[in-house]
């Protein structure tokens, strides 16, 4: 499907900022993961600059210069981006917008991370999360020493990563507080004990007042809660 670059790609790109916003926005998430009955965990952080990057297109200004990521995201925010001031950056920008709106819920619906390893000399990618129908890349910031964001991929995770893990549980934070609370998903057959295996990610978690807005998740909350007081 090739979308209408004059009336489509701001629209979807407009739409997926919002969640963005909302969602993911000066967030980290911790994906805690098993392999071989290990717990292990990655951290990831989403700023507004990095939201350019998984759009696939470029923006200019009227005078034919590139916008900043963070300038991108401001004038985006409202409603000032003209559709005539942007092109596809490559030939899988059309890829990328038919699913950037579901990796706006990656916190919820990755169930795989891993790295990336391809015989594609343009992308430049170094961890990936996501499932089968759609991943998202990450590259390491070295000024945060925390991965961010820099590509959407509507591929199967599993095509393009060497070594990849399975994703038992996901819990996100703002980047102001120091431990977090919100578990995003949590794999059915998991308990939150489960994820609390490892020490790295036990200290990482604030045990006296993790919640989630997912209600089968809360009542696994609460039988945690009731099991620690007995």
């Amino acid at each position: 499907m090739v979308i209408n670059i004059k009336k489509e790609f701001i629209n979807i790109i407009a739409e997926c900022q919002k969640e963005y916003d909302k969602n993911l926005k000066n967030n980290k998430i911790m994906f805690i993961t098993e392999e071989n009955n290990k717990i292990n965990k990655e951290e990831v952080f989403f700023g507004k600059r990095n939201f350019y990057h998984l759009t696939g297109i470029r923006a200019f200004n009227n005078t034919g210069s590139e916008l900043s990521p963070s300038n991108f995201y401001y004038l985006l925010s409202r409603g000032r981006i003209d559709r005539l001031n942007i092109e596809r950056k490559d030939n899988t920008t059309d890829l990328k917008l038919q699913v950037l709106p579901q990796l706006m819920k990656i916190d919820r619906t990755a169930n795989m991370i891993g790295n990336y390893f391809t015989t594609n000399l343009f992308l430049q990618t170094e961890k990936v999360a996501g499932n089968i129908n759609s991943c998202m890349g990450f590259v390491k910031d070295k000024k945060m020493n925390i991965y961010v964001p820099n590509t959407a991929l509507n591929l199967d995770l599993r095509s393009i990563t060497s070594t990849r893990n399975k994703i038992v549980a996901i819990l996100k934070k703002n980047i102001n507080d120091k431990l977090y609370k919100n578990i995003t998903y949590l794999k059915v057959q998991y308990e939150i004990k489960d994820i609390l295996k490892n020490p790295e990610v036990n200290k990482n978690i604030n045990l006296k007042e993790i919640y989630s807005k997912d209600k089968l998740i809360n009542k696994k909350i609460f039988n945690f809660y009731q099991n620690i007081s007995k």
